[in-house]
């Protein structure tokens, strides 16, 4: 019990494991007991029978509570991370020890009940969902990363959430409290992290190290985009992202966040200029193996590092030693099928590289496979600003493993249209797009 409470997330998670495999034992029951009415894989296709797990009691209000729990956790993960995570926890010691513990568990407490008791399923949607939870929760137990269990509780427990209005309360409470953090650092209310040597300067403003200051700026950067669409986008927008870029440059200077920021900007206006560009099907199909080829990518240079290479020591240092840090991941620590806690010395910060180490190849298989499905359906469904956000987000994976991180990329929550296949996949779009999103043949009881 006393660890459930410190560290509640091991105890979640199997709860929601539980929860769902008691789920498809009740649905096989009623679909034994009424198989014309509740078909497991649903009758032709035009009809898929969705239900609430366990019964059909307080139906309207579960399924009214639903969005609001969705809401409410992102936003608390979103101030946990941002702010209660920054070196405010070395100002008030008491907010990082006792606060963080009671956020996990609201966090945790609303993504388990949104999934167990307000979302609705047909068969293929709920054994889809315990078997991805299955694999991920075996895995958690050896590598105890929890940036990887937690997003994907908030990808299956985004099922059938208008996502919009969940990203409208989570992109001022990121923004806000980045900026709290920041003004209270120059204000020296907190301290912060420089570096005033030989090379560039660089200040975390008030986090523990620049790359997540920048990781922080990205993520804004992200989360603004897919809120204003790409065809939306003024010259005002472009200049708030290079602003941004400009920020990330000269401040925390992270390398990473820096050239996807400027990435991000470069796509955008291509998209922008040129709407069509994303519909012909090479184009498609190359972009949906970007996660793929990355991986393939990130392997071979790894695997293939020669320090005595002047092309490869070049490209090394282009991308702070991310090449020969994988090479000594890949060659010091064992092969782990199902996950494993990482040494103490790995520093591979290459998460295609860190979650094969840590993770093993079958989630990572479920993770690059998985964004790649997504990318080809945000591709499919002409939702533009989320596509270029997740290859963005892709590309800074070669760099940092802040891909994995619900808080940062919000691409994440797409994720529950490849988990559930819905006959549309889920964006950002506002309220009035949506009409022509809603499944056609969809039975909820």
């Amino acid at each position: 019990m006393h660890s459930f409470i410190i560290d509640c997330l091991y105890g979640y998670a199997d709860l929601a494991v539980l929860g769902l495999a008691l789920g498809c034992m009740w649905y096989a029951w009623q679909t034994m007991r009424r198989p014309m009415e509740a078909p497991w894989f649903g009758q032709g296709r035009q009809l898929t029978v969705q239900r609430q797990l366990f019964g059909d009691w307080l139906s309207g209000a579960r399924q009214a509570l639903a969005p609001w729990l969705f809401a409410v956790s992102a936003a608390v993960y979103q101030f946990e991370i941002f702010f209660v995570n920054s070196l405010y926890r070395d100002r008030l010691p008491w907010l990082f020890e006792y606060g963080t513990m009671a956020l996990d568990h609201l966090v945790a407490l609303c993504l388990l009940v949104k999934i167990l008791f307000c979302t609705r399923y047909d068969g293929r949607q709920l054994a889809a969902a315990f078997c991805v939870l299955f694999v991920i929760r075996w895995v958690f137990m050896n590598n105890h990363d929890k940036w990887m269990m937690m997003a994907l509780l908030f990808a299956l427990a985004a099922k059938d959430v208008p996502l919009r209005r969940a990203l409208n309360v989570v992109l001022p409470v990121g923004a806000l409290s980045v900026a709290v953090v920041a003004i209270s650092s120059l204000a020296g209310v907190i301290d912060t992290v420089q570096e005033l040597g030989t090379g560039r300067y660089r200040n975390s403003f008030g986090y523990g190290w620049y790359n997540f200051f920048g990781a922080c700026l990205l993520g804004l950067a992200l989360m603004y985009v897919c809120l204003r669409g790409a065809k939306r986008l003024k010259w005002f927008d472009f200049a708030l992202l290079a602003a941004l870029a400009l920020l990330c440059n000269f401040g925390p200077d992270s390398r990473a966040a820096t050239m996807c920021l400027a990435l991000l900007i470069a796509a955008l206006l291509v998209v922008r200029v040129w709407p069509g560009v994303l519909r012909p099907l090479p184009v498609r199909l190359l972009l949906t193996a970007a996660p793929l080829l990355a991986f393939a990518a990130s392997m071979g240079l790894a695997l293939g590092w020669n320090p005595e290479n002047p092309l490869l020591a070049r490209l090394d240092g282009l991308l702070s030693t991310r090449i020969s840090l994988g090479w000594e991941g890949l060659t010091t620590m064992p092969f782990a099928i199902a996950g494993q806690m990482p040494g103490e010395e790995m520093l591979v910060d290459n998460a295609y590289l860190h979650y094969w180490i840590v993770a093993g190849p079958v989630a990572s298989a479920l993770i690059w496979l998985g964004f790649a499905l997504l990318v080809w359906r945000l591709l499919k469904e002409g939702l533009a600003a989320e596509a270029v956000c997740c290859l963005v987000m892709l590309c800074h994976a070669t760099m940092e493993t802040h891909v994995m991180w619900a808080c940062v990329n919000v691409t994440i929550w797409l994720l529950c249209g490849v988990i559930f296949w819905p006959r549309r996949q889920p964006g950002f779009e506002k309220e009035e797009e949506k009409e022509k999103i809603h499944s056609k043949g969809v039975v909820t009881i």
